[in-house]
């Protein structure tokens, strides 16, 4: 079972309960506040500040400092992997953000999970040496590629605004046969218009802002860790 609940500051948290089926380490409270702690150090206020979508901001948010860190990132990775897992055989993304992100749930997938997460990279550019491909990918034990036509795929990233960079790594994905079956961004920014909904993408998002860059967790996101940490409950 789960519970959401209420702190003072007004941000919706998730503990996930222990029962005598669980095998793995819980979500709890404190890693959701502590990993909105990590999250609230990477906005800037002093702004205007260029997005790169082009648009002005008063607030300026890089998740990768957070990303980088190596306590944010197994939080994110533990508070991710069950909902990854319920949605897909691969995680990745767009670099550079996308990198850490996938990482880490493809850790705490093996470490706290005993399953095979395998993780990939879209690149802004293709190499232009070698094979010079746009995808980097993780190999497979089975030697086959890992993105293949029916390969259901998570994209994730820091951050959504316009969606143009996770637009880039969906049209990656897609022209080699992968289904994405969900985005997932660390903070949606207040000036998102929903482009990919628009296109028919599931969009989660643990974090979203308003106009003066105030951050908050998505309740929906609480409510849906819960139900993926819940199915995936295993006998000791």
């Amino acid at each position: 079972m789960g519970e959401a609940t209420q702190n003072p500051r007004g941000a919706v948290t998730i503990q996930v309960l222990g029962t005598k089926r669980e095998a793995w380490t819980r979500v709890t409270r404190q890693d959701i506040e502590q990993l909105q702690e990590f999250m609230q150090g990477c906005f800037q206020y002093n702004g205007p500040y260029t997005l790169s979508s082009g648009r002005q901001s008063n607030y300026y948010y890089d998740g990768k400092g957070a990303t980088q860190n190596p306590a944010a990132a197994w939080l994110i990775g533990k508070v991710l992997v069950d909902v990854v897992l319920g949605l897909a055989d691969a995680v990745g993304g767009l670099e550079i953000g996308a990198v850490p992100i996938a990482d880490a749930i493809g850790v705490v997938a093996h470490v706290e999970r005993h399953v095979t997460l395998p993780t990939f990279i879209v690149r802004k550019e293709a190499k232009r040496h070698g094979i010079q491909s746009d995808v980097s990918e993780a190999n497979t034990t089975d030697g086959t590629k890992l993105l293949r036509p029916g390969r259901r795929v998570v994209i994730v990233d820091d951050v959504i605004t316009t969606g143009g960079s996770i637009q880039k790594a969906i049209s990656a994905v897609q022209a080699l046969g992968c289904t994405v079956t969900a985005v997932i961004a660390l903070v949606e920014r207040h000036e998102s218009e929903g482009q990919l909904e628009n296109q028919g993408f599931p969009i989660i998002r643990l974090f979203y802002t308003n106009e003066n860059g105030q951050l908050f967790l998505d309740s929906e996101f609480v409510r849906r860790a819960e139900d993926a940490a819940q199915s995936r409950l295993v006998p000791r």
